[in-house]
């Protein structure tokens, strides 16, 4: 801890660091770092960044055992994430190099590092993240991003360096054409179970390498998603090395959108339900009427986004889409009186017109074969069913096969 006659001396180095900018840069706030000490002065280890500062960084700096805390709105920047490093030789490989309680942008820089950052935004509303080609070289941890209200990394790289851990209630984590070389062993992206995400998680156009016992991204299945279904996005990630890719949360999830992503499986919006040899009747009380299959179906095990109960699939994703729904359906009348038969697909409840097909008993016992198809809008939680319906008596139907299908027409 400071004491206050060494808060006043970095208070002091502050204003007269900025008054000289002020007097005779024609770049006010910017400050351009060769060395170490072109930066304010360290304090028992600590150089405290001032606020509304950009400090632009043109070569490798070495701390030299100290390490940075940025101020409100402290931007850092560099020429190029290819040569203009931050270091700090004999520092402790678990202390943070950067810490920081504000936003803080930076853009073309790298950081080695043991530990390499310990960002914690709790206390201060609406921090955020925004940060262009930043590397992360050989960081053994690259450490904490806590309750921001967004974090965005793009065309950035974590480069043999793992353990970039997020936590407290961030609104989005997003990742746009990086590049992930993790650590053996390690995790490369950690979402915890004490993590809330307010929008999504969400990673483009990227690409992993994991290897030795490594995992990819790990996703607690008990982090909050507070937007609910599909809020943990992978779209065209490409996922190499041979170890484990999605930990935690997978395409099985209901909150997983996987796309066109290469090394793992990608989640579709599939519903499959069945039945054979069915021996429950349809009791029917008018002719002509429509009434729910009777029997007991059976839930394909690729089912996704999509619950099952009897005759029922519901729809469980989070994005309205099309649907094109199939079903066959083998009846009879359980009469020795031929019986026009007809069967619909339902949504919600309301059969279906354009998918109607019909067919007539010609004697008891034997069935008849129907297809049947049509197109359906469904927002989460519309269900799909198979109604059937005696055009002819009252007499009982029998459904003894059942087959039905809905799958997004993406």
């Amino acid at each position: 801890m400071a004491t206050d006659a060494e808060v006043e001396a970095i208070e002091s180095g502050l204003q007269t660091q900025i008054n000289t900018i002020t007097d005779t840069s024609p770049f006010p706030n910017m400050i351009f770092v060769n060395s170490k000490s072109d930066f304010p002065a360290a304090v028992s280890g600590v150089i405290t960044l001032a606020a509304n500062v950009t400090y632009f960084i043109t070569t490798t700096v070495d701390l030299t055992g100290d390490r940075l805390v940025g101020s409100q709105n402290t931007t850092i920047i560099g020429g190029s994430s290819e040569n203009c490093f931050l270091i700090s030789t004999g520092l402790s490989s678990s202390t943070a190099l950067l810490s920081s309680a504000w936003s803080i942008p930076m853009r073309n820089i790298s950081i080695t590092h043991g530990t390499a950052l310990n960002l914690d935004a709790t206390g201060n509303a609406n921090q955020a993240i925004d940060w262009f080609g930043v590397n992360f070289t050989n960081c053994a941890s690259v450490g904490l991003i806590k309750s921001y209200n967004n974090f965005i990394m793009t065309d950035c790289a974590l480069l043999s360096s793992a353990n970039m851990t997020f936590d407290g209630t961030i609104s989005t984590v997003g990742f746009d054409q990086c590049l992930f070389t993790g650590i053996a062993g390690q995790t490369t992206l950690n979402f915890p179970s004490t993590l809330t995400i307010s929008r999504r998680i969400r990673v483009i156009y990227s690409s992993f390498v994991a290897f030795g016992g490594a995992t990819a991204i790990f996703v607690d299945p008990a982090v909050t998603f507070t937007a609910g279904a599909e809020s943990y996005i992978l779209i065209t990630v490409n996922f190499s090395g041979g170890a484990t890719y999605t930990g935690g949360l997978t395409y099985t999830s209901n909150t997983a959108l996987f796309q066109n992503c290469k090394g793992i499986t990608n989640t579709a919006s599939i519903g499959l339900m069945s039945f054979s040899n069915n021996a429950t009747e349809n009791p029917i009380v008018t002719q002509g009427v429509f009434e729910k299959i009777e029997g007991t179906t059976v839930a394909s095990s690729i089912n996704q986004k999509f619950s099952h109960t009897n005759n029922r699939l519901t729809y469980t994703g989070g994005i309205t889409k099309e649907f094109v729904v199939t079903a066959s359906v083998s009846a009879n009348s359980v009469s020795t009186q031929a019986a026009n038969i007809t069967i619909r697909i339902a949504k919600n409840g309301t059969t279906i017109a354009d998918s109607e097909s019909q067919a007539t008993t010609s004697q008891a016992g034997r069935n008849e074969n129907f297809f049947c198809q049509t197109i359906a809008t469904l927002v989460p939680n519309d269900f799909i069913e198979m109604f059937i319906a005696n055009n002819t008596t009252v007499n009982n139907l029998l459904a003894t096969e059942l087959n039905l299908i809905v799958r997004a027409a993406e």
